[in-house]
């Protein structure tokens, strides 16, 4: 049986497309390869982000920075998602039936959902059953069915979910045996009991790259775990993988970034022994992990494995909570070749950052930025607009804190209440049931609840982000 794992088109809806402006669905690679390494399926990978269609195509455009281009591109996008018939529709379904799938996968986010809606509806038009996954089906797997008509969900941690299902539809055992599947029967949903996440995550093979064009993406993406031990408000990670942590062994990172190097160094050589100054962005690591200085005595053991095995050679860049750094974590990272770190500040107030349940402080993100500052890592730090209880007054402490800080570089986003946290009950009256434009669920710059705060969030964003391009137009002179 044949599976074919498909992200649904959102960034290129709004003009994103360039190479450089993506990275490879890392959460398709790992379900691909475990099926086909870990069964006798087998599977393939389908992203819709790579699939470009003429009306796709920014001609003539010369911005380069993500966040403006899906800011002017937020009309077209809607044009796009209200018209099932438009050519990227019709590009995917044709690009997911060439593979011939017995099972068609979508990984979903909330902002997506709408194109997963028009995808799965074309794929059951053509008799092919569909399972969903990903964190808006683990949030809301009845909706989620409801809305896009698919046949079933994987909650949570989807491996196992996934092999159990097509040995399911080869008739080897019955769908309501498999731990964490809502499905139908009948007619009616049915809710199975969530299973165990994978206990020691070594165990999962690592992710074979082959499986998608390495020349449309920047970038190598690597997880060094999952799961976060924090407690966030605006974040639904436990709702995915619970709050417990689990780590990857160092030694099992290592032989990764060994497979990426020998890659990186084929690829080279095919090329004509590119210089290292022009070498394509497969000599960059991004880790995606919820934080990954989570654990002090594994970072610095990584770290210091990575400079000691000539793995410098790659530039990383990763996630990190302040008040994870110190001086000696700090420097072994600059050993190891992080050249920048991102930073999720969110608020400047006090008031916000102990509703949100940050846990931090300003002072430790002062104290975390100048660290990085003295040796040398650039720092990148997120801020939010539109917490419930925020005023102008709340707004302007996070103004305050960002020239007070000075980080390299500042990003701006939207307060979003996604389905699966805290704030998604206290920001939003309509029932999951009665939402029907899930495009407004992303951070880049479409208000879902301007209602609740007493003041017109759009128009507060476009003002911070603002202040933010003008802050980074000085940073760079």
């Amino acid at each position: 049986m044949k599976v074919i794992l498909v992200r649904p088109p959102f960034y290129a809806l709004f003009g994103v497309t360039t190479p450089k402006m993506k990275t490879y669905p890392l959460n398709l690679l790992y379900l691909a390869t475990f099926v086909r390494e870990r069964s006798h399926h087998t599977a393939g990978i389908v992203d819709g982000e790579n699939i470009t269609v003429p009306s796709l195509c920014q001609a003539g455009d010369e911005e380069h920075d993500p966040e403006m281009i899906m800011h002017r591109g937020i009309p077209r996008m809607i044009d796009i998602i209200e018209n099932p018939d438009h050519e990227i529709w019709v590009a995917m379904e044709r690009a997911i039936l060439a593979e011939k799938p017995d099972l068609v996968g979508f990984s979903c986010n909330s902002g997506n959902m709408d194109a997963a809606r028009i995808l799965v509806r074309r794929m059951k038009a053509r008799g092919v059953p569909v399972i969903l996954g990903g964190a808006h089906p683990t949030a809301l797997p009845e909706q989620s069915m409801t809305y896009t008509h698919s046949d079933m969900v994987a909650v949570g941690e989807g491996e196992l979910t996934l092999v159990r299902v097509m040995d399911s539809l080869e008739g080897k055992g019955s769908f309501s045996r498999i731990p964490s599947l809502v499905w139908k029967n009948e007619g009616r949903i049915r809710i199975n009991p969530r299973g165990e996440l994978i206990t020691h995550i070594d165990e999962l093979p690592i992710p074979d790259r082959s499986l998608v064009g390495r020349s449309d993406y920047f970038g190598e993406v690597l997880m060094t775990g999952r799961g976060c031990p924090f407690d966030c408000a605006y974040c639904a990670s436990r709702t995915i993988w619970g709050k417990k942590v689990r780590l990857r062994s160092v030694s099992s990172i290592i032989e990764e970034l060994h497979l990426l190097r020998e890659a990186a160094l084929a690829s080279d050589s095919e090329s004509g022994c590119v210089p290292p100054h022009e070498r394509p962005g497969r000599w960059v690591v991004k880790v995606v992990d919820d934080t990954f200085t989570v654990n002090k005595k594994r970072t610095l053991d990584l770290l210091e494995r990575i400079a000691g095995s000539g793995l410098n050679c790659f530039e990383f860049t990763g996630g990190v909570r302040a008040d994870t750094l110190d001086e000696t974590v700090v420097q072994r990272m600059r050993e190891a070749n992080f050249r920048r770190v991102t930073l999720g500040v969110e608020s400047g107030s006090p008031k916000i950052l102990r509703m949100v349940r940050k846990g931090e402080t300003n002072e430790d993100v002062k104290r975390a930025i100048g660290l990085l500052t003295a040796v040398g890592i650039r720092s990148h730090a997120f801020f939010m607009i539109g917490f419930p209880g925020e005023d102008a007054d709340d707004i302007a402490l996070s103004k305050e804190l960002i020239l007070d800080a000075r980080p390299d570089y500042v990003e701006i986003n939207m307060v979003t209440p996604y389905p699966g946290t805290d704030l998604f009950p206290r920001l939003i009256d309509e029932a999951p049931s009665r939402i029907d434009r899930w495009y407004r669920w992303f951070h880049q710059g479409l208000a879902t609840h301007s209602d609740r705060l007493g003041y017109d969030l759009d128009a507060a964003y476009e003002d911070f982000a603002g202040f933010a391009r003008a802050y980074n137009s000085a940073a760079d002179r």
